[in-house]
């Protein structure tokens, strides 16, 4: 009798672009971070004369950061549950919607930009609730993975706050600040922390987490996760609204614990450089808080510390370890290839200028510039090892 469940016939069938998601949305990634960080360099040199912070917003965290969170979901979630790949319409959505959103933000439609991207947003929480809930799946999702709709209804809640400001006055601003946070910050904080569950100790160490069970200790974890996501929306409130050096405090103590349930004490077990990477990217995250936090006039150096050094170095070093570890690169997956330190040197490299712009504020666009030029270095050395690789077989010598 043929044991072969009809969601794995699907998936073999179903073409490499559906089953092999992330060879196409990282790239467009990648693409995305130079749409929202070319345009400083141009101001820095004097080649553009505008520079549109909140089109650099969006393009970075709706456009590139979001590219990477979709081609990672959309990759993992089928081959973790068994279920199957995205549809051709859904991959359809995510491939045109995230630089339909950057191009409306370019020329300053921020309404369609944000109705664009929610349309996305709609898309893939119905994808991965689908799947999760599937009465097919093999496996669970680990608990932490509660975070996903959760991050996601973050971020819509946020877009639907900035839209409803604009209606209802200018004593109602302070409703377009608490969206920002919503959508800027928590909902990719959410991400780290429920794709992070799973994937930190995968990465770093080779432990899987267990699926998520019906036990009474998987109620009250998934309780947890639940009160913890309460306390970092209450985080931007207090930020907004109360203290911000208060809300920041308290955001810098709840990543902390959350990340160290993930077991970021841990030092990686298991050879290959980038997995430094991704255990590097998640202390960032609460240490840029603090300095967010202990820094209130240069908050923004410490949130682009969280930014370039958490958010941008995990989503791209957690491409790569997909990426080659998808694609059969097993000795690059445990190697030392130059390009890893190379590339994060420039990162680092990126976030310190970055910082001195607002400690050094007389050479702020002398500084903004070389942080841009940096971060497109940057991913240049991304790309020049996995770009490639994503569109050829590994060869003997890759493998073994």
């Amino acid at each position: 009798m043929n044991s072969v469940s009809p969601i794995a016939v699907r998936d073999t069938a179903a073409p490499a672009w559906r089953r092999e998601p992330y060879k196409l949305l990282f790239p467009l990634g990648a693409l995305l971070a130079w749409a929202g960080v070319l345009h400083w360099l141009l101001h820095a040199v004097g080649a553009l004369a505008h520079y549109q912070p909140v089109f650099h917003a969006i393009a970075q965290i709706q456009g590139f950061m979001m590219c990477f969170a979709v081609g990672f979901l959309f990759t993992a979630i089928p081959r973790r549950t068994g279920t199957a790949p995205p549809a051709a319409w859904q991959m359809a959505v995510a491939l045109i919607v995230p630089p339909a959103t950057v191009v409306a933000a370019w020329l300053e439609r921020w309404v369609m930009s944000q109705v664009l991207w929610m349309i996305l947003v709609l898309v893939l929480v119905g994808f991965v609730v689908r799947r999760f809930l599937s009465a097919k799946a093999v496996r669970r999702p680990p608990n932490s993975f509660l975070w996903v709709p959760l991050s996601f209804a973050m971020g819509l809640a946020g877009s639907l706050m900035i839209a409803g400001s604009a209606f209802l006055g200018e004593t109602w601003f302070w409703l377009h600040d608490l969206g920002r946070l919503f959508l800027l910050q928590g909902m990719f904080l959410g991400l780290v922390v429920g794709v992070g569950g799973m994937v930190l100790p995968l990465i770093t160490r080779g432990e899987a987490p267990p699926d998520a069970a019906a036990t009474r200790r998987d109620h009250l974890e998934r309780a947890g996760h639940l009160l913890a996501a309460l306390v970092l929306a209450g985080s931007f409130w207090i930020e907004s609204r109360v203290s911000q050096p208060g809300g920041l405090a308290l955001r810098a103590s709840l990543t902390l614990v959350l990340l160290l349930s993930g077991g970021i004490h841990r030092l990686p077990g298991i050879p290959g450089w980038h997995r430094w990477l991704v255990w590097l990217s998640a202390w960032m995250i609460p240490a840029g808080y603090t300095m967010a936090a202990f820094f209130p006039l240069q908050m923004k150096a410490g949130l682009h510390v969280v930014f370039i050094g958490g958010f941008a170095l995990m989503a791209m070093s957690v491409g790569m370890h997909v990426t080659l570890a998808h694609g059969g690169y097993t000795r690059l997956t445990a190697g030392r290839p130059w390009q890893v330190p190379v590339f994060a040197g420039l990162l680092a490299t990126a976030m310190a200028l970055r910082v001195l712009c607002d400690f050094d504020p007389p050479r702020f666009f002398l500084w903004l510039g070389a942080a841009a030029a940096s971060f497109l270095l940057a991913t240049m050395a991304w790309g020049s090892l996995l770009l490639p690789r994503l569109m050829r077989q590994p060869r003997p010598d890759e493998i073994i």
